[in-house]
């Protein structure tokens, strides 16, 4: 019946996945052209983690993560971590020039593996 279409329409609505830009660069406008991508389900937020002259990435997340990352324990100089809850919330970030990647690298698992703990 048309009730249960509406019923079913909505709820494949609600359940459709999180879009967030996804991407490693040098700088924002480096880390755009790879694009934006449908989040796994469990994901719920996009973040943009930007480290002093390591560049930005951009990725699915978690609000737990955003929590953490945020919090005091979890700060390291010159590393910034935002998160936002819309589709591709996070094509734009605070980062303009940051030539390399390393730093942002090496920090970036430890913050995972403190979130996965």
């Amino acid at each position: 019946t048309t009730q249960e279409l509406k019923m079913l329409s909505s709820l494949s609505l609600s359940g459709e996945a999180l879009r967030c830009y996804t991407c490693m660069g040098s700088n924002n406008e480096d880390c755009n052209r790879q694009g934006s991508k449908s989040c796994p389900s469990y994901s719920d937020a996009c973040a943009v983690v930007v480290g002093h002259d390591s560049g930005v990435m951009k990725s699915c997340s978690y609000k737990s993560f955003c929590s953490q990352a945020n919090s005091q324990g979890y700060r390291a100089p010159g590393v910034r971590v935002h998160c936002c809850y819309t589709d591709d919330c996070n094509v734009t970030s605070f980062a303009s020039r940051l030539p390399r990647l390393n730093y942002l690298l090496l920090f970036l698992p430890l913050l995972l593996q403190r979130m996965l703990k």
